[in-house]
């Protein structure tokens, strides 16, 4: 049978031979060896692909000998194929054949000649060749350890790698730094692959060139979000004012993630014109942006943004108020009692009867700082009224819930004692202050607030979010 299925590899049909060579995998006989090594002559790429692998399960020094020159077969498929087999055999009298594979155009040859010659218990003997194996193992990262000779691998790589590989090669470049990586990723912007964009901008970020700006300023129009958001930032680390007039624009791209990108860059670049737009945006749909609005307001101090940022104390989020009180400390400590602030108050009352209780809270809460909302208890704490003593009673109550084991319990009999309105519920809410517990210690403030208590003298300052920098 071994004669009839070396005579079927001379058939034209090429699905025939392929079963003869399949056949032949198992037949592991010099003839049979001699057979497939003839087969890597074969004109069909399919047919030298499935012998070399074929010629993997002979185990013997004339499958090596066959296998060797199929090493430099021009189909990159083909001389995988042949490491892949060698590698099966074992051989360590193939280091030395392999050790050229490393090199080789293709990232699966290399990728196969870097495992083979681990399995072959190969010791890298030069900084350059170390690279090459680290890059052919996809360790790219160990590979750039070496050092500037790790340069021209990794740059392999990015040119002929997988998606995945190009951009574990650029990350690894990032570390050697010099002219060279900047040209790597500039050309890599135009990469078809989104991961290698974002990642070469990223890069570019790390590295601050101001040659980079102009093609960064492109990428703000990549059709990925997270490549125009990366490259948002990225014109931010360059911190030039030429990139302001594509990041005014970017404030209103469909993405969130690019608008608070493009905010953070215009915060970073400290662009004044950007005083209007931002104010804009604290009116976006998305917190974060609102957020991040706020937050460069701050940075800017341009007065301006007083009465937007005021209005902005109403936000549904606890974050963004936060960043606006903040903002507003930063442009002028005393804005409660500033023009801008006045004016705004109207729009803060009509507040007072939204749907969401947070956003009346918080109205209630800014009309209090700027000293608009009537506190007066007259007509409702007359000994003759009974409401005076419903009261009574619902402030004892809610003050004896400001011990309650419930978290959430004493937050809102907190925030229940500020919209009841009794001024004698000041002393307990004030005790509040010293909580170690943060929501609390908010809750009371914010009802002290709408109380139009002061605090006392000797009392710390709570100050509202964490201090931040763009």
């Amino acid at each position: 049978m071994l004669w009839w299925t070396i005579q079927q590899l001379k058939l034209k049909n090429p699905e025939a031979r392929k079963e003869a060579i399949r056949k032949l995998t198992v037949e592991d006989h010099p003839k049979a060896t001699a057979a497939l090594a003839v087969c890597l002559q074969d004109a069909v790429v399919e047919i030298r692909e499935a012998a070399a692998l074929a010629l993997g399960g002979h185990r013997s020094d004339r499958s090596l000998i066959a296998l060797i020159p199929a090493l430099k077969d021009p189909e990159p498929s083909v001389r995988e194929a042949a490491v892949a087999a060698i590698r099966a055999l074992g051989n360590k009298a193939a280091i030395e054949a392999l050790l050229g594979c490393l090199e080789d155009p293709a990232s699966g040859v290399r990728s196969q000649a870097a495992r083979a010659l681990q399995i072959l218990e190969w010791t890298p003997e030069s900084p350059s060749r170390k690279a090459w194996f680290y890059v052919g193992l996809g360790e790219m990262q160990k590979a750039a350890e070496v050092g500037d000779e790790a340069f021209e691998p990794l740059a392999r790589v990015v040119e002929t790698g997988t998606y995945y590989q190009r951009k574990a090669a650029i990350e690894a470049l990032a570390g050697l730094g010099g002219e060279r990586i900047l040209e790597i990723c500039l050309q890599c912007l135009k990469d078809p692959d989104e991961p290698v964009r974002t990642t070469a901008v990223e890069t570019l970020r790390q590295l601050a060139d101001p040659r980079a700006l102009k093609p960064l300023m492109l990428a703000l129009k990549d059709f990925s979000k997270n490549v125009r958001a990366t490259a948002a930032e990225a014109l931010g680390q360059i911190g030039n004012h030429e990139a302001a007039p594509p990041l005014l624009k970017a404030l209103e791209d469909k993405a969130w993630e690019v608008r608070e990108a493009a905010i953070v860059a215009l915060g970073r670049i400290e662009e004044t014109q950007a005083v209007t737009p931002l104010c804009e945006r604290l009116g976006d749909p998305d917190r974060e942006v609102r957020e991040a609005a706020a937050k460069v307001l701050g940075q800017l101090v341009d007065p301006r943004a007083i009465g937007p940022l005021v209005l902005a104390l109403k936000d549904p989020e606890d974050p963004v108020r936060q960043a606006a009180h903040h903002a507003l400390n930063l442009i002028e400590p005393a804005w409660p009692q500033s023009p801008d602030a006045q004016i705004v108050a109207p729009q803060l009352k009509a507040a007072l009867k939204d749907r969401d209780y947070w956003v009346r809270q918080a109205a209630a809460s800014a009309l209090a700082r700027i000293g608009d909302v009537p506190t007066d208890e007259s007509g409702d704490t007359t000994i003759g009224d009974t409401r005076y003593y419903r009261r009574l009673a619902a402030v004892e109550i809610l003050v004896r819930a400001l011990d309650d084991f419930d978290h959430e319990l004493r937050i809102a009999a907190a925030d229940a004692l500020g919209r009841i309105g009794q001024k004698s519920a000041a002393r307990p809410l004030r005790q509040l202050l010293q909580s170690g517990d943060e929501d609390l210690r908010l809750a009371a403030e914010r009802a002290l607030e709408i109380l139009g208590v002061r605090r006392q003298p000797d009392q710390p300052v709570i100050t509202r979010g964490d201090i931040f920098s763009v």
